[in-house]
């Protein structure tokens, strides 16, 4: 079955020229159509277009999808870890690249960082990680990305001294970019906690209604004003440029502002944005304009907990909820209505393997 095959066992949705949207087709402002183009690494990055999302880690065995950076790491332990299954099934879904999460926010470290002793060295299993998941990845023909957040749970640092916990960050970011290998994109999480302001999920600032524009105009430049500056990403963003000058930066705005760019990035989050919609594509950005691609973040599990209603992103051994076949080519199709990647999240058992469900649909979705 090939792609346009597969796309059509979705229900079908309407076609972008008759929803209701911000632009009419031949409207000069078209964010689908405007200048500037995409650069050769933003390009690069969109040929991927489908990838696979790996939630794995401490929360893993504890049934819980965040925790607080006090869990005890000697559960910790994948004992029949298969990143090549991971990989497989990846790869026979047709997808071109794979995120991991390398660190999420309770602190815990999927590879053995010199710099904190709440990583894999001192679990049972001891081993790293992130280096199987990365020689997987190049031997299945998938660039390799990383989720790393920025709240951090566990290191005191993050709460006493906002300076020492940058430079902190950058230790482990250079520890990320430099030992294994090209990294095709760099996800970040958890901006939140150095922001305080700018927050509102309705079309209103103090009391006043606003146009949604308007009001993710204010959520952007409140981030600028405290956020980008507490965590220093106009800094950290230079950093990584300058270990690996094509890695594509996101910075996750969460389900409540998908796709609006935390300056500075290179790509834009689309957490749960599963329903086209038009999309802005061009954004200024230090005085011109600049294009930025958007990813759909997806989980595959359809039956979350009270805090995540939607789908869990990590393993529970109670959730065997799955996403079926015409939810995934919605999914597809939305990304392709909206010219962006689609990222599908799974979330491997504590023994290291994937859930038989989510191994199931990712091998027959194309068959």
């Amino acid at each position: 079955m090939n792609r346009r095959d597969f796309l059509q066992l979705g229900p079908a949705l309407p076609a972008l020229g008759t929803m209701s949207l911000d632009w009419q087709a031949g409207d000069q402002t078209n964010p689908l159509s405007a200048e500037p183009e995409p650069s050769p690494a933003q390009r690069r990055w969109m040929d991927l277009k489908l990838g696979l999302m790996v939630h794995f880690g401490i929360n893993t065995y504890y049934d819980v999808e965040w925790s607080d950076g006090t869990l005890n790491p000697n559960k910790y332990n994948p004992h029949q870890l298969d990143t090549d299954q991971w990989c497989r099934a990846a790869q026979a879904e047709g997808m071109k690249y794979l995120v991991f999460v390398t660190k999420h926010h309770d602190g815990f470290c999927n590879w053995p960082s010199k710099v904190t002793d709440y990583c894999v060295r001192k679990t049972p299993y001891k081993k790293d990680v992130l280096r199987r998941v990365a020689e997987s990845a190049e031997k299945h023909g998938l660039k390799l990305g990383l989720y790393y957040s920025l709240w951090d749970r566990h290191e005191k640092s993050h709460d006493q001294n906002e300076q020492r916990y940058v430079g902190f960050m950058k230790k482990q970011l250079e520890e990320l970019l430099t030992q294994y290998g090209p990294i095709v994109e760099l996800w970040f999480d958890g901006f939140w906690k150095k922001q305080r302001t700018g927050w509102t999920k309705k079309e209103e600032i103090d009391g006043e209604k606003v146009t949604r524009g308007a009001r993710d105009e204010a959520f952007i430049q409140a981030w600028r004003m405290e956020g980008a500056y507490r965590w220093q990403m106009d800094h950290l963003y230079q950093f990584i440029k300058d270990l690996q000058a094509d890695c594509m930066v996101a910075n996750n705005s969460t389900t409540a502002y998908p796709g609006l760019p935390l300056h500075p990035v290179d790509i834009r989050p689309g957490e749960k944005a599963t329903q086209a919609r038009a999309d802005q594509k061009i954004w200024n950005w230090l005085g011109k304009d600049t294009y930025l691609p958007m990813q759909i973040e997806t989980t595959l599990s359809v039956k979350g907990k009270p805090q995540f209603p939607s789908g869990n992103w990590f393993w529970h051994e109670d959730d065997h909820s799955i996403a079926s076949r015409e939810q995934v080519a919605n999914y597809l199709q939305v990304a392709e209505q909206m010219q962006a990647n689609l990222l599908l999240n799974v979330g491997p058992m504590a023994n290291g393997k994937l859930r038989p469900e989510d191994e199931k649909l990712l091998m027959q979705l194309r068959s």
